[in-house]
């Protein structure tokens, strides 16, 4: 059915009644009243006609609603909006739309196009206060002059760390969408995902590993210093260690005075 608004719905119902329930005289009609629009065919002036008949209005309900929700975007529920927002500017979509008595879907756009508000996620990061700037440029100031006067050579920093492999197809539900005729069935799946651990590092020289612990999962002191007892040793065999800067991050595992004393040891270093 082609796309009429309710004003021209009941026009041609009107008509179709007005003209004797002639389906030719309707159509002229409201070819005669609208000269830019395609006049309604036989089946859909007998389609609204019977939906009237049977409900008492040929309006379409639909743009009813679309017509109600532009009408919730006025100044004044724009500038509630905006009072709301101010004074509680965490305040949920849910709430503001129970607070101004619309519909969420007209709170979502008020919040959009007419204040300028999108949502975002709240991220964490470090502080850094001025004298954490200051170090970090004299530190990276330090290794550059190593590496001009050639005392440090960057391919003999191997740098390591861990890596988590999903074994049961984990994947973000939160942004994975199917699209189908049909709901899909539920998936089961175990409280605590099976997955595997890998440990790796990797220099201009070469790569040591990967090293796969038994334990498989969560990676402890005691894990860790069994993947260096194997990724240490395999280093030194391909020529890794001596004269080689072993980089790791600040992970509590590795920063144990167990850990830290094997690595010194083992590698040279101090």
């Amino acid at each position: 059915m082609h796309k009429y608004t309710n004003k021209e719905r009941a026009e041609i119902v009107e008509d179709y009644f007005k003209r004797n329930e002639n389906l030719v005289s309707t159509q002229r009609e409201f070819s005669s009243r609208n000269k830019n629009s395609k006049p309604p065919s036989r089946s859909t002036i007998e389609s609204l006609v019977d939906e009237f008949r049977r409900t008492g209005s040929c309006h379409d309900d639909k743009e009813s609603m679309k017509t109600k929700e532009r009408s919730a975007r006025i100044p004044e529920i724009i500038d509630q909006a905006l009072a709301l927002h101010e004074s509680v500017p965490s305040t949920s979509t849910r709430r503001m739309a129970l607070d101004l008595e619309i519909s969420q879907s007209s709170v979502q756009r008020i919040r959009r196009k007419d204040l300028g508000l999108h949502p975002y996620k709240i991220q964490t990061f470090q502080t850094l206060e001025p004298r954490d700037i200051e170090k970090r440029m004299i530190f990276a100031s330090e290794i550059c002059e190593d590496i001009d006067r050639k005392k440090l050579d960057p391919k003999k920093i191997p740098f390591t760390d861990e890596a988590h492999f999903h074994l049961d197809g984990y994947v973000n539900k939160q942004y994975y969408r199917i699209r189908g005729s049909e709901k899909p069935a539920a998936r089961t799946k175990p409280l605590h995902p099976e997955r595997v651990t890998t440990w790796a590092g990797i220099s201009g020289k070469g790569v040591v590993g990967p090293v796969f612990p038994k334990e498989g999962g969560y990676v402890d002191r005691r894990v860790y210093n069994r993947i260096l007892k194997e990724g240490i040793p395999e280093a030194r065999e391909k020529g890794m260690v001596d004269g080689f800067h072993f980089q790791q991050d600040g992970a509590p595992p590795h920063r144990t005075s167990e850990n830290l004393e094997y690595t010194k040891i083992t590698t040279g270093e101090s």
